[in-house]
């Protein structure tokens, strides 16, 4: 723990001119003033960031006085194995900056002169955290926009070309840190096994349904196509989504991949999302009201305004479904190699939630009621 920065280690270390000149000149505000003051405050912390609310006051010669707010992101580690976690996530949301729907970028710096470690500074968003009870709407329509948004064929963004694989790949990765520890527990083992094997059957459904090697080649070449692709953002818990009044932003840019936008609609609906923050599970009913809201946002984005002639609506909801139950694998794997790191002295941030729910993710019960959901107990 002695690798964090406090709250007084990043106030000290930012109330220069510096720092402060940087944070005037991406907001577009006069560079000529006399004075400054920097506030700071914590916000909420994620497994790999801790953020910060910083208020500035600017004083210029003539008494007047503007007074800004941002948010200031430390960077402790990549779920992504990224060497410039930080600048990734800045330029990821660059791109987005016109949706309106999620922070502005003001910038980033990785040179360690400051802070020593990396850090982005970006527009500070107001808002609580979202209801699934209430508002749904508004996070179909904040999902519908990001995935609308046009995202030049030239950019950064990883780009995993066989979606289905690429993510039973990475649960393979997590789930082994946890097969091969002390703390592997073979009940669960045998549980999460069947999320392996149903996810491995789709993937595998997946390419046989192209039938002769041509046509896969066809596939292949589509699931690589630019124009099916928008960016996706993997990591849709509620408490990324900020409900102000009419308004709701999506906040939380660590994981961004250019991907299909079914993958960000299974991970927002599933079990193991949606209970990660509250107690919430939705049930059928819920989860097509959501698609249609979406879809009916999404073709306004587009022009494109014929969901029941096309049956876009059913087809929409068989590949969220698939990507459900690929979502719980990657919920539950993640958890579990979570649950390692939360019982090693390696680990930089501890969060007493989040260790507490992973108590839960990872109880038999909860294991036995996602399999349920996603028609695998009688296996």
């Amino acid at each position: 723990m002695s690798d964090i920065l406090t709250k007084e280690n990043v106030e000290k270390s930012i109330n220069n001119r510096n720092f402060v000149e940087k944070l005037a000149k991406g907001k577009n505000l006069p560079l000529g003033f006399d004075e400054f003051r920097v506030n700071v405050c914590e916000l909420a912390n994620g497994e790999y960031n801790y953020n910060f609310k910083i208020s500035v006051l600017f004083v210029y010669n003539n008494s007047s006085q503007i007074s800004e707010d941002a948010v200031l992101r430390i960077n402790y580690g990549s779920q992504m194995d990224l060497s410039k976690q930080i600048e990734y996530e800045y330029r990821s949301l660059e791109l987005l900056k016109n949706t309106g729907v999620t922070p502005v970028p003001i910038f980033f710096d990785d040179t360690k002169t400051l802070l020593r470690k990396d850090y982005l500074v970006m527009e500070f968003v107001n808002g609580t955290q979202m209801s699934y009870s209430e508002d749904m709407k508004l996070a179909a329509n904040v999902l519908a926009k990001i995935h609308s948004e046009k995202i030049p064929e030239n950019n950064h963004l990883i780009k995993p070309s066989n979606l289905i694989s690429s993510m039973i790949d990475e649960c393979k990765t997590m789930y082994n840190k946890y097969k091969n520890s002390e703390f592997f527990d073979a009940n669960i083992d045998k549980k999460v096994s069947k999320l392996f094997e149903k996810c491995e059957m789709l993937e595998k459904n997946e390419i046989e349904n192209i039938g002769n090697s041509s046509k896969k080649t066809d596939f292949l070449d589509k699931a690589n196509d630019f124009n099916n692709k928008c960016m996706i953002n993997t990591e849709l818990n509620s408490s990324n989504f900020l409900v102000d009044g009419d308004l709701c932003f999506l906040v939380d840019w660590e994981k961004p991949i250019l991907g299909e936008k079914e993958q960000d609609l299974g991970h927002f609906l599933a079990p193991t999302t949606t209970f990660w923050k509250t107690d919430v599970v939705l049930n059928k009913k819920e989860i097509e009201a959501f698609l249609r809201d979406y879809l009916t946002y999404l073709n306004n984005n587009t022009g494109n305004n014929n969901i029941e002639n096309n049956n876009e609506l059913e087809v929409l909801k068989e590949k969220v479904n698939k990507y459900i139950i690929l979502n719980c694998l990657r919920g539950f794997t993640w958890c579990a190699m979570a649950w390692v790191e939360y019982n090693s002295e390696d680990k930089a941030i501890l969060n007493e939630f989040t260790y507490n729910k992973l108590k839960q993710y990872l109880d038999y019960s909860f294991l036995d009621q996602v399999l349920d959901i996603c028609g695998l107990n009688d296996i």
